[in-house]
């Protein structure tokens, strides 16, 4: 430990989710207002295809098909588990969110050929937050919604995929596990989503007493475009920064 190297973590026996932590990080107030103040919304549309767009992302990782017959069958599929939901959004039948989804598989068809293979192609490209470009293949998914415990940092949360992956740079080429977490939204530069994937890879290097130096952000829905992944180096500096920022009094 030295004045570079070195954590403060108050009552690691009390688990905070890093998602609470992260939002936070943008308002110190909303974690807790969110945790008194049970408010129950009337579910939107944007976030009710999210949500929707979400599990099908998982299973199609899950199953590794990337056919776009098979992925427009399993939105079919998906889509009867949300039935409550959609009535609740008005829809009289299942035809306008079917219709809306499937716009997006060929999207999301295009996106694996690009990513998911053994080794990365020239068109498999992301960006850290400085705008250098690294080439990255998902090789292999390892575990999908992995609940991570940890007392070391006091801090709990449910990953969206944890993967294997190939990067290539200037460095040379290696192969990491990382956290990979999709959001359904169209702002791919919010703080808290960072910070989020942030607190996972610090996680992911308590669980398994690796060097998790990386992570990974897909924006996805909006438009599933290359330059909307992220690739975020996690650096000593921000670790110190998002717990004492974030954490709410």
């Amino acid at each position: 430990m030295d004045d570079a190297n070195n954590l403060l973590i108050v009552h690691p026996d009390h688990l905070i989710s890093a998602t609470v932590v992260a939002d936070s990080f943008e308002c110190i107030r909303r974690a807790v207002l969110q945790d008194r103040v049970k408010a129950t919304n009337s579910t939107n549309e944007s976030n009710a295809y999210g949500t929707i767009l979400h599990e099908i992302f998982q299973e199609a990782m899950k199953a590794n098909n990337w056919d776009l017959e098979w992925l427009n069958q399993l939105v079919e599929s998906t889509l009867s588990k949300f039935l409550e939901k959609l009535f609740e959004l008005g829809h009289d039948g299942t035809g306008k969110a079917l219709e809306h989804l499937r716009s997006k598989m060929p999207e999301l068809s295009s996106w694996a050929r690009a990513f998911v293979k053994v080794k990365p192609g020239p068109d498999a490209v992301v960006e850290d937050r400085n705008g250098k470009k690294i080439r990255m293949s998902i090789t292999k998914l390892l575990d999908v919604e992995e609940h991570v415990w940890s007392p070391t940092y006091g801090l709990k949360g449910n990953i969206d995929a944890t993967v294997q992956a190939i990067m290539q740079d200037e460095e040379g080429e290696r192969a990491l596990t990382v956290p990979f977490e999709v959001k359904t939204g169209r702002n791919t530069s919010s703080t808290s989503h960072r910070a989020q994937t942030a607190l996972y890879t610090l996680l992911l290097s308590d669980r398994y007493g690796k060097s998790f130096c990386q992570s990974l952000l897909n924006q996805v829905l909006t438009r599933l475009r290359y330059r909307h992944h992220l690739w975020r180096p996690l650096l000593h500096g921000d670790v110190r920064h998002i717990p004492c920022s974030g954490h709410p009094q």
